[in-house]
């Protein structure tokens, strides 16, 4: 009796085992495709190779039969179709590579500084400029770790290859700021509009609803008077040095006119 019990406890144990590593294994797949996903979402690869709209989304779509994979093995029920969803929203959300692209090379195009220079700042200068901002904005200590191997594959060597030996210490300090402003303007997500999204669901959540009145106020308040920690309101990066905003509060109470009499009663009979 007392074999067959320990003969049981063993098989039982395997079985857990084989139960666990099987769990453990699809766990740490799904970890690591969503992983790849975020280091995917950027405007360079391999440290200063230039990632486009198409690469990212071939590669999305591997990590994401990945995913799948992990939701049919385990006959996960996905009530609210967040992985169909998923899948829809890759091509906008790629997309914002090429819009940044083609914003980098405008942007270089019509900077008064050599072609050698321009090349320094666009090999170079640009791709470390990103890494270096997105280790910063980077708390997950894997995900850093990812960031800052990017930033190594910028070899320091290949700076020599580009950077030409005439450039001033203020020309490569004004050129620095001009990559930090570029890099910022490139956005992974919809964090521009999250804010406002998340205040109008609650005020919907709460109310039966709002006029069309106060959606357009509460999307002048969002781009021209909240800030972020660059201390810039949306339309100043989205439009950057080229059109300038008067403070918006300050404009309202310039042009305030007075107030519409309060209507008047009907008498009582």
């Amino acid at each position: 009796m007392k074999e067959a019990l320990e003969t049981a406890d063993v098989q039982l144990i395997n079985d857990c085992s084989d139960k666990y590593a099987h769990i453990q294994f699809h766990t740490d797949l799904y970890v690591e495709s969503m992983s790849n996903i975020s280091l995917i979402l950027h405007p360079f690869y391999q440290g200063n190779q230039t990632n486009t709209s198409e690469l990212a989304q071939e590669q999305i779509h591997n990590e994401l039969s990945k995913i799948k994979q992990v939701i049919d093995n385990f006959e996960l029920t996905d009530k609210y179709k967040l992985f169909a969803k998923a899948e829809k929203q890759v091509a906008d959300v790629a997309q914002v590579i090429d819009l940044w692209n083609q914003m980098k090379k405008e942007a270089i195009s019509v900077m008064k500084i050599p072609l050698q220079t321009k090349q320094w700042f666009e090999n170079f200068l640009l791709p470390t400029t990103y890494w270096e901002l997105a280790i910063k904005k980077t708390k997950h200590k894997a995900s850093r770790l990812r960031l800052e191997t990017e930033l190594r594959k910028c070899d320091k060597t290949e700076q020599s290859q580009y950077l030409p030996s005439g450039i001033s210490n203020i020309e490569a300090t004004r050129l620095k700021k001009d990559a930090i402003n570029l890099c910022r303007k490139f956005q992974r997500a919809s964090s521009q509009v999250e804010g406002r999204n998340g205040y109008l669901s609650l005020i919907n959540h709460n109310q039966r609803g709002f006029d069309s009145n106060r959606l357009k106020v509460l999307t002048v308040v969002h781009n021209f008077d909240s800030r972020g920690i660059d201390g810039k309101t949306p339309a100043e990066r989205l439009f950057g040095r080229s059109v300038k905003f008067n403070p918006l509060f300050e404009f309202i109470l310039e042009n305030f006119t007075d107030l519409p009499k309060p209507r008047k009663r009907k008498p009582i009979d």
